[in-house]
């Protein structure tokens, strides 16, 4: 597989997102690497992760590989082929995904996506408090789908809430 930094990515093709969590760096962080947790809130409106496709292994080069699938028309499924490739606890996340190919096997064609964490005063429905800014980057990405691609990390990002809140 070919590699990159997002540094080097044409800007029209890269997806920056920022979201506010009531929650510490660690909670967030700890939600995308335990592979409990992270079958329970992670993805769009109406896909799930199928738990027993998930294999997570939080070290650098370790495999994040899971298939979602639509909850109302099951023979929909997206298989997900990441790599870690920088992790700093609980500050920083980092992957490289192989997007799939027609016949659902990973390819050579490469999408970047990195989350950073940092301890800060957030903005959420709740109010005004100590939290967490979640700064997501990903692509290269076309830029017809970074309305989609967004919509579906902020689905995400509201089942991910619900987890942290119900574990208060």
């Amino acid at each position: 597989m070919q590699d990159f930094t997002i540094e080097s990515l044409d800007a029209k093709e890269v997806l920056t997102y920022r979201h506010e969590f009531a929650a510490t760096p660690q909670e967030i962080y700890n939600a995308f690497i335990d592979p409990k947790l992270f079958i329970k809130w992670f993805g769009p409106k109406d896909w799930n992760v199928v738990p027993n496709t998930l294999t997570l292994e939080p070290v650098n080069g370790g495999r994040k590989q899971f298939v979602m699938k639509h909850r109302h028309n099951p023979k929909f499924q997206a298989p997900m082929y990441m790599r870690f490739i920088a992790m700093k606890e609980p500050e920083l996340l980092e992957y490289r995904e192989a997007l799939p190919t027609p016949q659902g096997q990973p390819s050579d064609t490469l999408v970047a996506l990195r989350i950073e964490l940092e301890e800060a005063t957030a903005i959420t429905e709740d109010g005004v408090g100590k939290g967490t800014i979640l700064k997501l980057t990903q692509g290269p990405l076309p830029q017809e789908v970074h309305e989609q691609t967004l919509t579906s990390w902020k689905d995400s990002f509201v089942g991910l809430t619900k987890l942290l809140d119900a574990s208060k």
